[in-house]
């Protein structure tokens, strides 16, 4: 019954957000062509096919926003309408193909610096399982951790300005919140293949199913956890007492319904009250942060719009906004 609902949602949603896609491309040439009229410059029938795939892509993102506007529900998971990549959405000869995500789904690595500079154990320790699950060496968290706070001591295999101040050419540590994700790669011990590989393909003994590394963490949010939507290696983290069975115990609950609120968590027979009552404070089943990736393509042209927005009580904040120049 829940995955009919969910298949039905998802057929509305897809009929709404292709209305939504038209109408807002069709709000930016008509913009487009009133503010060149004015500046008195002839516009030409055809866009090029460059400008068209751009303009389906940022359509594509309106219309997402336009969607995520409509969900009022306490709780955010697989089951809602604009969870998740829709079918792609054909637009005269190309289309849009738009994908939303929960960014409470991911790990804030942000967090384990405290507001006052200095390391978090528990969440630096939260950060060290992941990277046990994705075959990465838990150690490299100190980089990150170095990378952030805002004292010169190195901690463990971390590093400093030391160390950065000898690289070829030399830079300078943040000492600082992380200002997107990817700035990890500035950061000792990690390269793109860590980042973007999938341990499956880096390491023979790494659990195919798993995802990149940068699938699971952001630098966005409180750092609370959605259960509804956040993967093995971000249950992992919670708890060293959350296992593998634990945690696949919770994503097959997911698969046939949706927690409601954090209590209930205790519906899934392997999570003790001792367990629960340890990570209740780390999760969530509402999210107010969402990650929206738009693509349009037109002829041999491929735009993409990605964009990180925080929903709030009079629309959405961009915390993060990305196109294909």
């Amino acid at each position: 019954m829940y995955i009919f609902r969910k298949c039905k949602k998802r057929k509305k949603a897809f009929a709404l957000i292709s209305t939504l896609v038209l109408i807002s491309i069709l709000s930016m040439m008509a913009l487009e062509f009133s503010q060149r009229s004015r500046i008195n410059l002839t516009m030409s029938v055809n866009y090029s096919d460059s400008k068209k795939a751009l303009y389906y892509a940022y359509g594509g993102y309106q219309a997402a926003l336009s969607l995520l506007k409509k969900d009022t529900n306490d709780f955010d998971g697989p089951g809602d309408f604009w969870y998740g990549m829709l079918p792609p959405i054909p637009i005269g000869e190309g289309f849009v193909t738009v994908d939303i995500s929960d960014e409470k789904a991911r790990f804030n690595v942000r967090k384990m610096v405290t507001a006052r500079g200095k390391m978090d154990k528990r969440r630096t320790v939260m950060c060290e399982r992941i990277f046990r699950a994705l075959a990465i060496e838990p150690s490299l968290v100190y980089g990150i951790v170095d990378w952030q706070d805002t004292d010169d001591l190195i901690e463990q295999d971390g590093a400093e300005f030391s160390y950065y101040s000898l690289l070829t050419p030399p830079y300078e540590p943040r000492n600082g919140q992380l200002v997107t994700s990817g700035e990890i790669l500035l950061i000792k011990g990690f390269d793109r293949d860590l980042f973007f590989i999938p341990p499956a393909s880096r390491s023979p003994i790494a659990l195919e199913e798993f995802a990149a590394l940068d699938n699971y963490i952001t630098v966005y949010g409180d750092g609370k956890i959605n259960i509804n939507t956040a993967g093995v290696p971000v249950l992992l983290s919670l708890s060293k007492d959350m296992d593998e069975y634990i945690a696949q115990d919770i994503m097959e609950f997911k698969e046939k319904t949706v927690f409601e609120n954090i209590e209930d968590l205790k519906k899934v027979k392997s999570v003790s009250d001792i367990l629960y009552n340890e990570i209740r404070s780390l999760i969530t089943v509402k999210s107010d942060l969402f990650r929206i990736t738009a693509r349009g393509i037109s002829g041999n042209f491929y735009q993409v719009v990605t964009a990180v927005v925080l929903k709030e009580s009079k629309g959405f904040r961009v915390v993060y906004y990305n196109r294909s120049l």
